[in-house]
């Protein structure tokens, strides 16, 4: 008789192990709920890492052209090292950094490929534009740095397209031209 309660209670304890369907359904339902909150931001952060590293890419152009300007006293694209990189219009020469959003110009409002002759001054980060109803806009801000040589110092500007240019703080236009970000 002993063993047989002894039985019971060991079949009872094997059903008890395991989750419930109910208790699966919850634990399906909060990850759902917390990767529907992680995903954007994480396209965020992934936007603002884009504009990061243009902006530290201007910089350090702007500063490898101050340094050719010290040596050369009229500097050009082709005599800094950020030149030998490939770029975006195909050109065997020009400036590029792989895939960070950004087409590299001489002006914000140039849509000219650089050429190694122009002066390195001043450069500008466009980046790639989205098309969305029929409209196209920049899905990032541009960014313009350049060296003023009427004040001896470096200018910071930038725009954001339209209402639909991801910019989260990255570019204040209500800042004066050249303190803009």
């Amino acid at each position: 008789m002993r063993n047989l309660i002894v039985n019971k209670n060991i079949k009872k304890s094997a059903r008890k192990d395991g989750f419930s369907l109910i208790e699966l359904v919850v634990v399906v339902a909060v990850l759902a709920i917390l990767s529907a909150i992680a995903i954007p931001a994480f396209g965020d952060m992934r936007r603002k890492a884009m504009i990061t590293v243009a902006k530290q890419n201007l910089i350090l152009i702007i500063k490898e052209c101050n340094l050719a300007n010290l040596e050369t006293g009229n500097p050009t694209f082709s005599d800094i090292n950020s030149w030998n990189t490939s770029n975006s219009f195909g050109d065997s020469r020009g400036l590029g950094f792989g895939s960070d959003g950004f087409t590299y110009d001489t002006e914000i409002d140039s849509n000219d490929p650089i050429s190694s002759t122009d002066s390195c001054m001043s450069i500008a980060a466009k980046s790639n534009t989205t098309t969305s109803s029929g409209n196209t806009f920049a899905s990032l801000p541009h960014f313009e740095i350049k060296y003023n040589p009427s004040t001896g110092s470096i200018e910071k500007s930038c725009i954001v397209d339209s209402s639909g240019t991801f910019n989260k703080g990255t570019c204040n236009t209500n800042n004066p031209s050249g303190s803009q970000w």
